[in-house]
């Protein structure tokens, strides 16, 4: 697997001593000339149900230098024991963010906006129960908007709008047989025409499952494995503006050692080309915590978890380092040309 021939990697927020030692989840956006990502934070270890906020951070030069981070959502706010799991886009003027929140051990996703005079993010008051996004609001072609991500960890699932009404979400879980073993259903959505195909994290296999649906999200085929390996990390599917599919996800030999970036012809269906975005063990994790008991702090590192925004010619990928570093990636577009 080949690096890429252009690429340049910045960090844009590191765990302190002091401060938030687990990061994880992060998301990206351009709106009205600035350039977004936010993620999850908590002061020790990974927690999920209680006591995580979402942060972000802003940057008006391109990524390469960030402003200090900021709260947008946290505990005990409107009630809730918990937000991550971030989601942010820009549609129409607005910026949105489709976060997480956990109410006695659930999830659900709450809809939020952010107040473009003066930045800060209020609820709408939406909710659309079970699910955890994963991929930014895709517009359809019949004028819906569609969500990827898990209802609850269990089961791969969408939301779908009613047209440009934000406030309106039906949930459609991706129907799975029970040879199909899932946990952490993370799923992402790659377009072939009016097709949708819906790519999922796996649990035991050495392949993504993947569904399709041919009627805008609303029936798929039951999940089923693919041809393509990945490890049990979550993928991140975008279309470029030239109709190449970009996907991005960890290697199943590497692990989260080696997170690649693939990519299809324009308006293809194949994914062609592959290569190395990050892939190193090391520095070491430094504070992180770990999941319960115990500590990954000394452990090698991992990148995982990624979003991906195109903006002026070139793709915008962030990511988790070791779970407690935020990174962007900046690729030109014409690197990632499939030639005949």
């Amino acid at each position: 697997m080949d690096d890429l021939d252009i690429v340049t990697h910045i960090s844009v927020e590191k765990a302190q001593a002091d401060g938030f030692k687990y990061l994880h989840e992060s998301s990206i956006a351009w709106h009205n000339g600035r350039l977004y990502a936010v993620w999850a934070n908590h002061r020790d270890r990974e927690v999920n149900i209680s006591d995580e906020l979402i942060r972000g951070k802003t940057s008006d030069d391109g990524g390469f230098t960030w402003s200090d981070a900021f709260t947008i959502a946290a505990p005990p706010m409107e009630g809730s024991a918990s937000y991550n799991h971030p989601v942010i886009a820009s549609v129409d003027g607005t910026l949105w963010g489709f976060f997480t929140r956990w109410d006695h051990e659930k999830p659900s996703t709450e809809i939020f906006t952010m107040d473009n005079a003066t930045g800060a993010w209020t609820t709408t008051g939406t909710i659309i129960p079970t699910l955890v996004p994963f991929s930014s609001p895709m517009k359809m072609a019949n004028g819906n908007w569609i969500v990827s991500g898990e209802s609850f960890w269990y089961e791969p699932a969408v939301a779908i709008s009613k047209g440009d009404d934000f406030s309106q979400w039906d949930l459609v879980v991706i129907p799975r047989p029970n040879d199909v073993e899932i946990l952490f259903a993370e799923t992402t959505l790659l377009q072939r025409g009016t097709q949708l195909v819906a790519i999922c994290r796996p649990k035991n296999d050495p392949a993504a499952p993947v569904a399709v649906s041919d009627d805008f999200g609303r029936t798929w085929s039951p999940l089923e494995p693919s041809n393509f390996p990945i490890d049990t990390a979550q993928p991140f599917c975008h279309k470029l503006s030239n109709g190449q599919q970009v996907l991005v996800t960890n290697s199943l030999e590497e692990r989260r050692h080696l997170i690649s970036i693939a990519v299809t012809r324009p308006n293809g269906g194949k994914f062609e080309r592959i290569w190395k975005l990050r892939h190193q063990q090391f520095p070491r994790v430094r504070y992180f915590g770990g999941w319960g008991e115990g500590s990954r702090a000394g452990c090698t590192t991992e990148w995982s978890y990624p979003s991906m925004i195109e903006h002026d010619d070139k793709l915008y990928v962030v990511y988790t380092q070791g779970k407690e570093d935020c990174c962007v990636s900046i690729i030109p577009m014409r690197v990632l040309e499939v030639n005949a």
